[in-house]
């Protein structure tokens, strides 16, 4: 059963070569049944909590079965799919392919941007075993393919924050910390950008003095979209948290201005 892989730190090879040997479609299959059974015992509110706490908005994914050593979650990929960002994965992953095979993409991690390396094919037969520490990987299916349904089996770092890269220049623009408090200001300011909330910038005047960072940098972003001289002003605040990522993102905006 798929889910004593994760009950337990297992070694990766020896997980993906029990991959190898798994019908993996009806393995997530049963992993979809018996959330089922879970939800149908459960509240309406408890199961609205559970598939919001399910669902990455970043990344697409929803996992399946998690213990306190890893995941097992689920993306579908659409045709032509291209990646609005690229985002790291810290710890360890496996992905494995389940309706058909997948091209993976891989770059190496540098503190402030990208380099592409190689790309692999992950089919039944051949799961592939990414280092997220020192590897980003993006999914692509691209040509006249059916969308495929990719599995992953995720040993996250805890203690490493969540890179975010763009996928054109490969610079790094931002970063999603594993801090509870300051993930859900993150989410709340996306969400207050993307409904265009008229009081946005109003609440990112506050946030920028957030003692993380990630929001205060996220506040500052949406500041200079709104006006870009305004936010200009806090740039002696933010440097002066003598971050070295902070500093490296403000940098090409002082240069430029």
């Amino acid at each position: 059963m798929i889910k004593n892989l994760i009950a337990t730190r297992l070694p990766l090879e020896h997980i993906a070569e029990k991959i190898k040997t798994l019908d993996m479609n009806t393995q997530i299959k049963q992993l979809i049944a018996d959330l089922d059974v879970q939800h149908k015992v459960s509240t309406a509110q408890s199961r609205r909590a559970t598939i919001m706490n399910m669902t990455n908005p970043h990344t697409g994914t929803i996992t399946l079965h998690c213990t306190s050593v890893g995941n097992i979650s689920i993306k579908a990929l659409a045709s032509n799919t291209a990646s609005s960002q690229l985002y790291s994965v810290p710890g360890q992953s496996i992905l494995f392919a389940l309706d058909q095979p997948f091209e993976i993409q891989q770059y190496t991690l540098n503190t402030h941007q990208l380099e592409k390396t190689d790309t692999s094919i992950v089919d039944p037969c051949n799961p592939l075993i990414i280092d997220g520490n020192r590897t980003l990987f993006d999914y692509s299916q691209r040509g006249e393919k059916q969308p495929a349904l990719i599995g992953r089996i995720n040993f996250p770092d805890r203690s490493a924050d969540i890179s975010v890269f763009d996928p054109v220049s490969l610079r790094k623009t931002a970063w999603l910390p594993h801090d509870n408090s300051a993930a859900r200001y993150l989410v709340s300011l996306e969400l207050l950008e993307t409904i265009e909330d008229p009081g946005v910038v109003r609440v990112a005047g506050e946030l920028i003095y957030h003692y993380h960072p990630a929001v205060a940098w996220k506040a500052f972003q949406m500041l200079y979209r709104a006006d870009p001289q305004n936010a200009l002003s806090y740039v002696p605040l933010l440097k002066k948290r003598k971050d070295a990522r902070l500093d490296n993102l403000l940098r090409p905006l002082e240069l430029a201005a």
